[in-house]
């Protein structure tokens, strides 16, 4: 699953303070990360969680904070990032999974 919020336009990558965000179940340790976009080709996880659920309201909350410009400098983006709820470490994901969310991304935008 995956949401893109901003203007659509036809690039290969996201606008300006546009940002894409989704969950992924890991393929080796089976919890769900959320992960976000800011281009199109740099997919960055930011929680892990047992529940997909858990994972869907994280990624709405980033989401949601993002398409209200709640957050304007990059310390401040820190600081909320930080701030979200999280079960687990972050696990690397594979490089063809980072691969097909960067494709997914980029062609929502088409």
């Amino acid at each position: 699953m995956f949401k893109g919020f901003g203007r659509r336009q036809k690039k290969s990558v996201l606008e300006d303070n546009e940002l894409t965000t989704g969950i992924i179940q890991h393929p080796v340790t089976g919890l769900w990360q959320t992960w976000i976009s800011f281009t199109g080709n740099d997919i960055q996880c930011i929680t892990a969680h047992a529940n997909p659920d858990d994972a869907d309201r994280v990624a709405k909350q980033i989401a949601d904070a993002w398409s209200e410009g709640k957050y304007k400098t990059g310390e401040e983006v820190t600081a909320f990032i930080k701030s979200l709820p999280t079960d687990a470490v972050i696990d690397p994901l594979p490089q063809n999974i980072v691969m097909q969310l960067s494709q997914q991304a980029l062609s929502a935008r088409k």
